[in-house]
């Protein structure tokens, strides 16, 4: 079933890319890290190049909702990924060879619509998404930040993954983040924020973590289900001459 180019479908695309990846940036300029004597890079606290290629996640996260949400992460390598959001919203990425583009497929289980876009053309509405964000559960920030070692007390220390503080933000307003990083899955553990009370709460917690063997199926986008309305957002972000 296709349909062309209806007013809503970019905005229903960008509603499901902000709640499907679950920490999002607003500026599409990569910012620097603060310096100082004890602040690491963020290749160095956040390592992936050893990470498990193929990977399957399984965790909660609270969402800006205020409610909790399951997140699933199916990972092939550095070219395809498979997101899903409480069985409501599957987001599936095909990364270009090159690395510069990326094909987005986003089908919505609730409204039995499938929505297709290119990640530069989301870029000219003001979405940005990149990968690392995508497929590491936690994106760089795009404005001044700093990550340090974290010490935790003894019953949070744990043997599968390293805490960081990450703070963004400015001096006077700061805002801290509490990563706990697994350098073997290139994912965050754990991750914990201050409420509006000001009391630190997990924002995500994986639940199981695994090892998948990697599946020339698995890495292809899915046909649109049957019943689902079909839109291609490109056409409206870039209409061809004519329609």
């Amino acid at each position: 079933m296709k349909h062309d180019r209806p007013w809503s479908s970019v905005a229903l695309l960008a509603a499901g890319l902000l709640l499907s990846t679950w920490i999002f940036a607003t500026d599409a300029q990569a910012a620097q890290p603060t310096s100082s004597a004890s602040t690491l890079t963020w290749d160095e606290a956040f390592p992936v190049a050893r990470a498990a290629g193929d990977v399957h996640v399984d965790a909660h996260f609270q969402g800006s909702d205020g409610l909790p949400h399951r997140l699933q992460v199916w990972r092939h390598g550095t070219a395809f990924l498979h997101r899903r959001t409480d069985e409501t919203l599957d987001l599936y990425v095909h990364r270009s060879d090159t690395g510069a583009d990326y094909a987005y497929r986003l089908l919505d289980h609730r409204r039995h619509i499938v929505m297709d876009v290119r990640r530069n053309q989301l870029y000219r509405i003001g979405v940005f998404s990149d990968w690392f964000g995508l497929a590491h559960l936690i994106d760089r920030p795009k404005t001044a930040f700093s990550v340090r070692a974290l010490s935790v007390p003894p019953h949070e220390r744990r043997p599968d993954c390293i805490w960081r503080l990450l703070v963004r933000g400015t001096k006077t307003a700061p805002d801290e983040s509490h990563v706990c990083w697994s350098s073997t899955w290139g994912i965050p553990l754990a991750l914990r924020t201050k409420d509006a009370k000001g009391e630190w709460i997990d924002l995500l917690r994986v639940d199981r973590i695994e090892a998948i063997p990697p599946s020339t199926e698995s890495t292809t986008m899915p046909a649109s289900p049957d019943g689902y309305a079909t839109f291609d957002a490109s056409n409206e972000i870039d209409p061809k001459e004519g329609d």
